[in-house]
């Protein structure tokens, strides 16, 4: 990716997918459909949960190890502390993976 930003470099969409640049590619013609599935399945999820894993990912990128383990830590028993966490685990163990109906708290 680096590389790409420096040379303006591109790869096509198998390309990408292949060395990890893309986590899926679709038809043009089913884009804006997968995408709002995606949304909506994002949408679905612990929202609480998704914003804290984007900012320890984000904060991750530029620490060292030792204190990326710490955010990790950190962002852990944040997490734990939130009503979906509950929410999650008690719907794994009722109903099994996928089902829980989370709130944003």
């Amino acid at each position: 990716a680096k590389e790409m930003c420096i040379t303006g470099g591109h790869v096509k969409a198998d390309e990408a997918l292949r060395i990890g640049l893309a986590d899926e590619v679709v038809p043009s013609d089913e884009l804006h459909t997968r995408a709002i599935g995606l949304a909506a399945e994002v949408a679905k999820g612990a929202l609480v949960a998704q914003s804290i894993c984007k900012r320890l990912i984000d904060e991750g990128m530029s620490t060292s190890l030792v204190d990326g383990l710490a955010l990790e830590r950190d962002g852990f028993i944040e997490v734990f502390a939130t009503d979906d966490a509950s929410i999650g685990v008690a719907s794994f163990l009722e109903n099994g993976p996928g089902k829980a109906e989370f709130t944003g708290r």
